[in-house]
């Protein structure tokens, strides 16, 4: 049993009779920096295992080692596993108000306390988030495609053919560039919106000039590869990260030539034989690879997509074989991996145990980009995703040990944020 001390001569019977109706009220009516913590016991995540440890949630919602004055509310986690809260690198599922209805609990829910959207649909999406007590969302404020490009096929349902204004408005969701004049014109806007990161898109880049412009191909293509060194070139000037959508090798090797800062697929999630593709087409060249780990260019792999799709065991059996090929050697070569899936309805947890499943990497890196190396990305500004005195007080008390068990990371008792509750799975 999770026990929670509330004041001195409170029973525990008490505790459990109120705990969801006069612990959570009280906590609620608190205002921020007034509520602090204890919480002992428990074995904390070092971003290689756990080890025991007691830590303290100070009134400015920070960690310490120094008990406060007055501690609020102690939790005994024996037998419990601490680590920070999980991190969405890539998805899409809270980019409107239907998926921010329809989804955005169960982030929460599942501890994904910090999740990167990878377009932006308005303001007024971007203001529900980002305060101590909800998540903390990154947007993606410009996203760059070709006129007839990904994700414009997506915005109008699939159809192919659409009037005029129909296009007019997709295009309109996003950034629209098929020369440089375009690129010369939408570059104030982006400008305008002063975003932490833009997205690319590239699909199929090697076949751009056959494809462009061809009702088959329209809402499915990328940007023409030879805008991609002038995008990158205008967004670093500004300060602006940029991370590439790529589908295949070719794809990936025009992005890191021209130096993004991060892929948001790895190639070989997808093998497009009706495009005209096949498996080689999406094995990174060593070259490549080498030029990303020099570069310091950081990979979102999505790995997980596959399992979202109906394929037959021996197309997925192809599709992870090249997968573990990629992965193995650019971990090999120390390319930084960050923890995203692009899965819509569900979490990043998807993508954590796919990638487990692949046998990439010990269990504890692949937990240490889930709770440390992507919410760092995400926030690099900011003090999280780590135990230390004055980090943030952010933190999800497990139930067991995920190293052992990746189950264990759906277990959760506790879930707190800069020192506010979020999640109470504990009576």
């Amino acid at each position: 049993m999770f026990k929670v001390k509330l004041f001195e001569g409170v029973s525990e019977s008490f505790i459990s009779r109120f705990f969801y109706g006069v612990f959570l009220i009280i906590l609620s009516q608190k205002a921020f920096g007034e509520t602090t913590y204890a919480v002992v016991g428990g074995k904390w995540f070092d971003g290689e295992d756990f080890k025991q440890a007691t830590w303290f949630v100070d009134e400015n919602g920070s960690l310490t080692k120094t008990k406060p004055q007055k501690v609020d509310y102690t939790f005994d986690a024996s037998g419990k596993y601490v680590v920070p809260p999980y991190a969405e690198g890539h998805n899409h599922n809270l980019q409107n108000p239907w998926g921010i209805k329809n989804f955005g609990p169960l982030q929460i829910k599942s501890g994904v306390f910090y999740s990167v959207q990878m377009c932006s649909f308005g303001e007024e999406i971007k203001a529900q988030f980002n305060s101590r007590d909800t998540m903390d969302v990154l947007f993606a404020s410009d996203c760059i495609t070709a006129s007839d490009g990904h994700p414009l096929g997506l915005i109008l349902n699939g159809k192919k053919e659409v009037t005029n204004d129909e296009l007019k408005s997709a295009q309109e969701m996003v950034l629209v560039a098929d020369s440089k004049e375009d690129l010369d014109q939408i570059w104030e806007k982006v400008n305008a919106n002063h975003p932490s990161f833009i997205k690319i898109i590239l699909v199929g880049s090697e076949k751009f000039e056959e494809r462009h412009g061809d009702q088959k191909y329209f809402g499915i293509n990328g940007l023409n590869p030879k805008l991609v060194p002038k995008i990158v070139e205008r967004a670093h000037q500004s300060g602006i990260l940029v991370v590439a959508h790529v589908d295949t090798a070719h794809d990936a090797e025009v992005a890191i030539k021209a130096g993004v800062d991060v892929l948001g697929h790895l190639p070989g999630y997808r093998i497009a034989r009706n495009e005209g593709f096949d498996i080689q087409d999406y094995v990174l060249s060593d070259t490549t690879i080498a030029l990303a780990a020099e570069q310091g260019t950081k990979l979102i792999a999505t790995a997980s997509v596959p399992t979202g799709h109906k394929y037959s065991g021996d197309e997925l059996r192809e599709i992870q074989q090249i997968q573990r090929d990629n992965l193995t050697r650019l971990r090999n070569a120390g390319v930084s991996l960050l923890m995203g899936s692009d899965n819509f309805s569900g979490t990043v947890l998807r993508e954590i145990r796919y990638l487990d499943s692949l046998d990439i990497a010990p269990r504890e890196v692949l937990l240490k980009s889930l709770t440390m190396d992507t919410p760092k990305w995400m926030f690099p500004e900011r003090d999280l995703g780590t135990f230390a005195v004055g980090a943030e007080g952010s933190f999800l008390v497990l139930e067991g040990n995920p190293l052992e068990d990746l189950g264990f990371l759906d277990k959760i008792y506790i879930g707190v944020k800069q020192g506010k509750m979020l999640v109470n799975n504990s009576n």
